[in-house]
C-alpha cells in the first residue's frame, strides 16, 4: 500500500461539496450532482441488561426500543442515555459489513481512498493522503488506519471514490458510525435489494446526523 500526499486527484469532492454549509447536511459531505443519496449505518451491538447476550440489532429496532422517530437525523448521539448505556460496536461485524459494501460497488472497481488527516491515528495518515487500489483493498486500508486502536475499528477513509466518478462514499465525522453514499441507479438499486447492510435513502438537503447537546 502505497501512501500519497498529492491529493490532487480528490480536490474535486471538497470543490464540489458545500464546505460552508451545515456540517450534518447530506450536501456539506458529498458533491451535490449524484441522482440518489443513502445513509449506510455501521453495525450496532446490543447488550441485553437481564441475559446478558449479545446481539446485532438495527438503529431503527433502537429507535422503536428508545420510542423516538426513525428519522434521516437519526444516529448514535439520539439514543437515550438508558439505551446507549448497552450498545457497542464489533470489528468483526464492521468488517463483514465493509465486504458486503465492497461487493456492491465491485471488489476490483480501481478507486482512491482518501483521508484529509486527523489525530490518533498512525503517523503516515496524520497528513492529507490518498492511496490507489482496488476496492477489495478497503479492508487492508482500514486495518492500517486503526493500527493504534485495539478492538473497535473507529477510523475509516474519509473518502472513497471510483475514477469514473459514477459513486462516492463519504464519512467525515469520526466515530460518527455512518457513511454517506452518493451514486447513480445502479448502485441505488443493488443497495435497495440487499438486506445486510442498513441504509436509508436521503436528499442531498437532508440533515443526516445529530450533534450531542453540547
Amino acid at each position: 500500500m502505497t501512501i500519497i500526499n498529492n491529493i490532487q486527484p480528490a480536490i474535486w469532492i471538497h470543490r464540489s461539496r458545500d464546505a460552508q454549509g451545515d456540517t450534518a447536511c447530506v450536501k456539506s459531505i458529498l458533491p451535490k450532482h449524484y441522482d440518489f443519496y443513502f445513509k449506510i449505518f455501521l453495525p450496532i451491538i446490543f447488550e441485553n441488561e437481564e441475559s446478558g447476550q449479545c446481539r446485532k440489532v438495527t438503529y431503527e429496532k433502537l429507535a422503536n426500543l428508545g420510542g423516538i422517530p426513525f428519522e434521516n437525523s437519526f444516529c448514535q448521539n439520539s439514543i437515550p442515555s438508558l439505551i446507549a448505556s448497552f450498545i457497542t460496536s464489533s470489528s468483526v461485524e464492521d468488517y463483514n459489513m465493509l465486504e458486503n459494501l465492497i461487493s456492491i460497488l465491485g471488489s476490483k472497481t480501481p478507486v482512491i481512498f482518501h483521508g484529509v488527516g486527523e489525530e490518533n491515528v498512525p503517523k503516515k495518515f496524520a497528513d492529507p493522503w490518498i492511496v490507489k487500489g482496488k476496492m477489495e483493498k478497503l479492508p487492508v486500508v482500514v486495518n492500517a488506519l486503526n493500527g493504534n486502536t485495539k478492538i473497535e475499528l473507529v477510523h475509516f477513509p474519509n473518502y472513497i471514490f471510483p475514477m469514473d466518478k459514477n459513486w462516492c462514499l463519504g464519512n467525515l465525522i469520526p466515530q460518527s458510525g455512518l457513511f454517506l453514499l452518493g451514486c447513480d441507479d445502479t448502485i441505488a438499486q443493488k443497495l435497495l435489494n440487499q438486506v445486510e447492510i442498513e441504509a436509508i435513502e436521503l436528499s442531498a438537503e437532508a440533515i443526516y446526523f445529530e450533534f450531542p447537546n453540547s
